[in-house]
This record gives structure tokens, sequence and C-alpha cells, in this order.
């Protein structure tokens, strides 16, 4: 490829476009007051050196951004380059340019992602929002997460293995036909010819499991055939042969009657069983009375009143990882791309010790929220010693009840989670011999602590969570979930368009920097956050 400059505005696009849109356009703003984001250079390396000219990747890369702004199709949105001339003018296109095949759009989405090219679409436009003078230094930004369902619908057990068998039985029969009508059974074909539903499926729980059984063995019986000497050895290695293994290794165990499912206590962990043939990434989650099939998804937006609400970061993650796992990844990425925030607001799902601590002491950034409650007995007990009445010398690591007496022990190790942790025990006959024993321990042994290095820190967020005006610095963390909210039922946010994790994130990327050329646009247009809506019989009786 060899890259050029972002093509000049045509005259004749401009003069038509100015007539027919007199009171000005989103698209026309951003042309003229956002204008140059993307250079052809930004993703030279997507290109081989020589060959055919390539089609613009600087211009494809805002048709991609307007296709997720108005949650158009490839056909749609290549469509819309050729018809309409607000599109034209944004994009620097004379009115009889008769735009492209929608397949470029597909192509040009899988070089982003085959080169990691991603997240340059996203800082493109955060750089184009600093030079406009759009984005705060150190501001206050929130953060929060929503699922994002994967493009494959959410399968039981019994559907899983039946349809990867019938994936791995439908690409051998167009890699191996041959070999396939030598070894194929002859049930196999009513079995597994058409894709399984719910309505399909034995009603009672008996014949379903016989059914398992069967199709477990008919799985083996594939796989043992795949293996022997005799059989193409290229078909060892097909994606749905590979599956086939994994998904029978991890759902099926020999007994003495057969292939049995896995009880479920000896399933592998949640994070690697695969829930769907059709997205081996995608996870089956639950979470606050929400179950689904996919990924979830973090966004962070700058929050000060005198700024527009713009998107900094997009995080995707598989589904089942919890909030608090992706506190430092979003830091990080911020920092990269000199976003970092000075007060970072977020929910109780990504306030922890060690996220507060790393937070401050990594970035510079002050993590705002509630803090996990205490949840020992002494915490619930009027007049109960906790944790936090006790005094902690780092140096000596020794530790002093509020009692005066002296800790014994001390030792350090590790949760199951891989953070640090340490123990720190009193004296059982000091502790027996304390007036104040029933508001401390009911061990026999005398009190023992549990903390990690972090809990100053946590001690720190508790204490300020007491505050009388906490709660009111806190509320400007709602607003990311309307963002969440129009970026899901504007713009589809919550429904992956394609398969596998890195596409997924693509396609939010393209989703975020949509919602920030729209929400910049609107500011320079004079367009400002509308406060919430109060009802005129709300207003009335606020005046009695």
């Amino acid at each position: 490829m060899q890259p050029r400059p972002f093509p000049a505005l045509p005259e004749t696009t401009a003069r038509v476009a100015r007539t027919a849109f007199r009171k000005g356009s989103l698209y026309l703003t951003i042309g003229d007051e956002i204008g140059h984001i993307f250079d052809d250079e930004d993703f030279e390396d997507l290109y081989a050196v020589e060959g055919a000219p390539a089609l613009s990747p600087a211009q494809l890369v805002l048709v991609l951004i307007f296709q997720a702004l108005e949650n158009l199709s490839d056909r749609e949105a290549a469509e819309a380059v050729r018809a309409r001339m607000d599109w034209k003018y944004a994009l620097h296109l004379d009115l009889e340019d008769t735009g492209f095949d929608y397949s470029v759009l597909s192509e040009f989405r899988n070089r982003l992602v085959q080169e990691q090219g991603a997240q340059r679409v996203l800082d493109r436009v955060l750089e184009r929002m600093r030079g406009l003078g759009l984005l705060k230094e150190r501001g206050r930004q929130r953060t929060d997460s929503t699922q994002v369902l994967s493009v494959a619908r959410t399968l039981s057990r019994l559907e899983l293995v039946m349809e990867t068998m019938r994936l791995a039985l439908e690409e051998l029969a167009v890699e191996a036909p041959g070999w396939l009508r030598q070894v194929a059974q002859p049930h196999w074909v009513e079995r597994y010819s058409m894709v399984w539903r719910g309505n399909r499926m034995p009603k009672s729980k008996a014949k379903r499991a016989e059914l398992a059984s069967s199709v477990g063995e008919d799985g083996v019986y594939l796989l043992q055939a795949i293996a022997d000497e005799v059989a193409p050895e290229r078909i060892v290695h097909l994606p749905a042969v590979e599956q086939l293994q994994r998904v029978w290794e991890q759902q099926y165990e020999e007994g003495s009657v057969g292939w049995q499912w896995r009880p479920a206590g000896t399933l592998p962990p949640a994070a690697e069983l695969i829930a769907t043939p059709h997205d081996l990434e995608a996870r089956y989650a639950k979470r606050k009375g929400k179950n689904w099939t996919g990924y979830r998804l973090h966004f962070s937006e700058t929050c000060d009143p005198a700024y527009p609400r713009l998107i900094t970061h997009v995080e995707l993650t598989p589904a089942l990882q919890p909030d608090v796992a992706a506190v430092d990844t979003i830091h990080q990425g911020l920092k990269q791309r000199g976003c970092l925030p000075g007060q970072h607001l977020v929910d109780g799902g990504y306030m922890v010790g060690h996220t507060l601590a790393d937070s401050k002491g990594k970035y510079g950034v002050d993590l705002f929220g509630p803090a996990p409650k205490n949840t020992t007995w002494q915490a619930k007990q009027k007049g109960g010693i906790t944790t936090e009445l006790f005094q902690i010398d780092w140096e000596r690591k020794q530790v002093t009840c509020p009692q005066g007496q002296v800790s014994s022990q001390w030792s350090e190790s590790h949760t199951r989670h891989g953070q640090p942790t340490i123990h720190v025990k009193f004296p059982a006959a000091t502790c027996r011999a304390c007036l104040c024993r029933t508001r401390c321990t009911r061990s026999k042994d005398g009190r023992a602590l549990q903390f990690a290095p972090s809990f100053p820190a946590l001690k720190e967020a508790r204490k300020r969570q007491q505050a009388e005006d906490f709660w009111e610095q806190y509320a400007p963390r709602a607003g990311i979930e309307g963002t969440i909210s129009e970026a899901a039922r504007k713009h589809g946010a919550r429904k992956s368009r394609y398969v596998g994790l890195q596409k997924t994130w693509l396609q939010e990327i393209l989703l975020a920097s949509a919602i920030n050329l729209e929400r910049a646009a609107r500011w320079l247009m004079g367009d400002r956050p509308a406060l919430t809506r109060r009802s005129r019989f709300a207003t009335v009786m606020a005046a009695v």
C-alpha cells in the first residue's frame, strides 16, 4: 500500500451538502469542526508493501465508525457511502463516488484484528479530542461493566455435545467424504443432520441421560476412527475434530456402563469450560439473576462538568472474570494514552484493598467508591473490636491491640487467588485474661488477625465512606450506566456481531469511537448534556 494524504473536501460536495443542510448536521460538524483524525500511515502496517492500490484505510475506519454510530450492517454501510451526501461530506468523497463492495469492510476489520490495530482507532480519536481541548488532564472518570452476549446462542450440555458432534461430521464431510461414508453409523444421519434445539430434546430426565450417553459413545467411536492409522492424516488436526476432543474430555467420563456425563463437581473450572462450539472463547456466566454466554464489557468515561463525556477506555474480558481483575489493566491502558484520571468513580465490584493501594501507588489515581464491608462478627456486634482498631507496626512486624497488648506471631503467605496476606496471633494466655475478650475473640487460642499489605488503603476507604458528603461525591458515577444503556439500546453493545473476543472487542472499540465523535460534535454544536428530567408536577410540589 502507498499511503496517501487524506483527500481535500471536493468543492461540489461541500456546496451541495451545505445547501441541503442549512441548519447544520452531525456529519457536517464532524467533517468541519473535528476534521482530520486518521492518516493512511496509521494503518500502513496492515497492508503489504507491494500490490494493488488499497482503498484509503483512513476513510475505511471512518466508515466503520459511522456504521457503529448508526448500528448498520455491512451492506447498509456500503450503501450509505454511495447514497448519503452527509457521509460523503465527512469522508471527503465526490458526490459521484460509487463507493465499494460491502465485503471490503469485513476484510478491513480482519486486518485490524490480525495486526492488533483495534486500539489505535480509539487512541487517534482521543488524540483529536485532546487537540480540540475536550479532554481534561487528571480529571474525574467513571467505570462500569455489562454483559455482552455471544453471537452464538446459549446451549444446554446436551445441545452442546450434539452440536459439537454435528459440526465435526459437517467438516469431515467436506474434507474426507469417502472415509466418512465407511465409518459413519446408520443412525447418525437422522441424529446429526439437523441442529437440535430444546423442543426436539427428550422430555424426561432419564431419556435425556440415555441420549447423552449414546452421543458420548458416538463421539468416542468417531475419535477412535480418526486416530486409526488407516484414517487420512490431515483430519486429525481439523478444528472441528480438535474441538470434539476437547468437549468430550470436559463433558464425559468412561463408566461401567459406557460413556456418562461427568458429575457437576468433576467438570473443569467454569473459566475453561467450552460453552458453545461456535465461539470457543465465549463462556457461560451468571450474575445478579442474569445468565448469558459471551463476555464482559467495561466502559470508562470522563465526567467533568465543563467537558463532554468521552469514553477513554474499552476493556472486554471473559464473562467470568470479576470486575476487580480489570482495574489494573484499565489504569495501565489509560496511562499509555495519557488519560489517567485524578479520581476514578467505580462501584463496589472494583473496590478491594489491593486495587485501592495499587491505583494510588502505581498510577496516582484515587479509586473512589463504596468499600467492601467488614463482615466479621466483631463488626456486627455493638462495641466489637474490629481489625481497624489495632495498630500495625509494619517495620517491626508487630500489632498492638486496643488494650495495649502486642502480638506474638507474624507470618506471611498468599491467598488462593495469589494475593499476599499476613497472619497475626496474640498470646492465648494474654487474651484469656483480658476483660474485653467477649468483644474481641471466641477462640481459646487467643485473637488471630488476617489482613493484606493493602489493608491501610482499605481502612482509609471505609473511613472516608462515613463522611457526610461521600454519597454526594459518589453520585456522578451513576452516569456511566446511562452511557452503557445508550451503547446497548442505540448501538447494540450487548450483542456481539462476530465470533471471538478480539473481533467483539473491535466492535466495542468502534462503538466507543462513534459515541465520542457524536458527543464531541454535539458539544461543538452547542448541545450540552441535559439535567435529569423533572415532571411539571414534581417541579410545582418542590416549591411548596
